[in-house]
């Protein structure tokens, strides 16, 4: 923690920016469903509310172009977290003028896809300039908070808005949610452009896709990031409008997505770096897909009127899946940043593995929506414990792969030694 003080400016402001970015995606995948729900959108139209989500997919495309081009006023990062950041204070404003229902949908997907375009873009600054001024154990700490920040983001876009919109209403939600990206702006002004390595000497080679698909465990990173996605939305995407439709109120189903989210951070971050460490990459993954899959099992008992549902049980399976999201999460990035950390284009190397992630995450949460209007809850939430074990049976394959010495060789030792 010691170390983390000492550079107490740099890591708040990677936090206040990691924090800010989360909110438009957690808007967008997790409050706006039940918000258009809640006001009588049908399921079949929910379905294509995660592709809201596409510029974190397909930001690869224009990584190496944040990498490459930037203005020596500015700075190497801040030249595109600063603009960016204005574009998504903007989009919050505008959000909380227009409203978010059936009638004003279109304005707000709009606004809502907008924010998540500059955050995506933001992102690659961001996680460039974590990797490029940490490294060694200290990088592992400011792992710990991009994680974190993320995922608070996250939770408190989704879950958050939704609690203070069911207490004070949606304008002044999105307006004290503003409050973030606006504080995170003003940090990284404050920051200047002292630090030399804001100007860094031009690398030998361009940043690129090509070389990072040429890297030895760029492979595996891809493939663990695939499944890590994978196992964040089985079971647990589906449970807030399940339980809207259950007839929660929207403040009740608010708290327990803010408690999920406290869950994630504190003991699925934390657990997931302390796994990590103990047992290894794949191991710790595993433990967590296991426990994405019994969080699934346990709503497609009571979706399936096995069980009644009951606010403990309803309780036990989002504290059980944000566990789980946790220590995948922490299992993917600590692999992740510490690769892209051991090259000279860090934003491009991170958002490859990044954009993967939110690939798998954006196909399955539209996948198990769509299905679901088919086939009803049971079955969307067993199909999420069956991706659960699709994913563990790939990471043991993978684990005996490595073991035997095959292509995944040296990524356990990797995140071992971040964490």
């Amino acid at each position: 923690m010691l170390e983390l003080y000492r550079h107490r400016r740099l890591v708040m402001t990677l936090a206040l920016l990691y924090l800010s970015q989360g909110i438009p995606i957690g808007l967008a995948m997790d409050a706006l469903p039940t918000l258009l729900r809640r006001d009588g959108a049908p399921l079949q139209a929910l379905a294509f509310l995660p592709l809201v989500g596409l510029p974190w997919v397909v930001k690869f495309l224009w990584a190496p172009w944040v990498d490459n081009h930037w203005s020596r006023r500015l700075g190497r990062r801040r030249s595109w977290i600063l603009p960016m950041q204005c574009v998504v204070l903007a989009c919050l404003l505008g959000l909380a003028l227009t409203g978010l229902g059936v009638e004003t949908a279109g304005w707000a997907v709009g606004l809502l896809a907008l924010a998540s375009l500059a955050s995506a873009t933001q992102d690659i600054a961001t996680d460039g300039m974590a990797a490029e001024h940490f490294s060694g154990r200290l990088l592992a700490k400011v792992n710990a908070v991009q994680i974190a920040g993320v995922m608070i983001g996250f939770f408190g876009g989704g879950a958050g808005s939704l609690m203070l919109t069911g207490l004070f209403g949606q304008r002044t939600a999105f307006l004290a949610i503003a409050c973030v990206p606006l504080l995170s702006l003003c940090l990284a002004c404050a920051l200047g452009r002292g630090d030399p390595r804001e100007q860094p000497p031009v690398p030998p080679s361009r940043a690129s896709l090509l070389r990072f698909l040429r890297r030895p465990m760029a492979p595996a990173l891809l493939l663990l990031a695939l499944l890590s996605a994978m196992t964040a939305v089985s079971g647990f995407g589906l449970s807030k409008l399940y339980l809207n439709d259950a007839g929660w109120a929207l403040e009740d189903i608010g708290r327990l997505g803010m408690s999920g989210g406290l869950v994630t951070v504190f003991l699925g971050c934390g657990g997931g770096a302390w796994l990590v460490k103990r047992v290894g990459l794949w191991h710790g993954f595993a433990l967590g897909v296991v426990l994405a899959g019994c969080s699934a099992l346990l709503w497609y008992l009571q979706a399936g009127h096995w069980l009644p549902l009951g606010a403990g049980l309803a309780w036990t399976c989002v504290l059980v899946g944000s566990l789980a999201t946790g220590i995948t999460s922490v299992a993917m990035l600590t692999a992740a940043m510490r690769f892209a950390g051991q090259g000279d284009q860090a934003g491009t190397d991170v958002t490859a593995v990044q954009s993967t992630r939110d690939l798998g995450e954006m196909l399955a949460s539209s996948f198990l929506v769509t299905l679901t209007a088919q086939i009803g809850y049971a079955g969307g939430f067993l199909c999420g414990a069956a991706l659960a074990l699709v994913a563990l049976v790939t990471a043991l394959h993978l684990h005996g792969r490595e073991a035997r010495g095959g292509g995944a060789a040296g990524l356990a030792d990797t995140g071992a030694g971040r964490a």
